[in-house]
């Protein structure tokens, strides 16, 4: 598995049942993403465990996790299904703030803002892929 964006499956089989498929992210996914949780929370004034929460928040910290998610999405090139992985969340919910963000890019600070984080974690994304590729050979 050399791509980043590839997910590991985990096969539970049920006596007499369908089996059971359980996805979980990988290593390198799971470092970049607490990168990303970093920088968005020192971008946002939010602790890093108030964005790691798997319960909802005020609307701040629910919008610096979605600005999160979009960046996984966008900078690294996570499928909905590896974020909402990433961060404890459906894919459903990661297409929305995927949605969101996206569609508050019209104001122009957030815009700034969006484009100095995407900066960053694509440049720890290329990084990373580096490490993985120059570790295999």
């Amino acid at each position: 598995m050399n791509s980043i964006s590839q997910i590991p499956q985990v096969t539970i089989s049920s006596a007499g049942r369908n089996p059971v498929y359980i996805e979980y992210p990988k290593l390198e996914s799971i470092a970049l993403s607490r990168l990303i949780i970093q920088a968005v929370a020192s971008a946002f004034g939010i602790s890093e465990q108030e964005l790691r929460a798997s319960t909802r928040r005020e609307a701040a910290v629910s919008f610096a996790r979605q600005v999160a998610m979009y960046l996984a999405h966008v900078a690294c090139g996570y499928s909905l299904t590896e974020v909402g992985l990433l961060f404890n969340r459906d894919r459903t919910t990661a297409a929305y703030a995927c949605r969101k963000i996206e569609d508050s890019r019209d104001d122009p600070d957030l815009d700034f803002c969006l484009d100095c984080l995407e900066s960053a974690v694509r440049g720890w994304a290329v990084q990373q892929k580096a490490t993985e590729i120059s570790n295999d050979h």
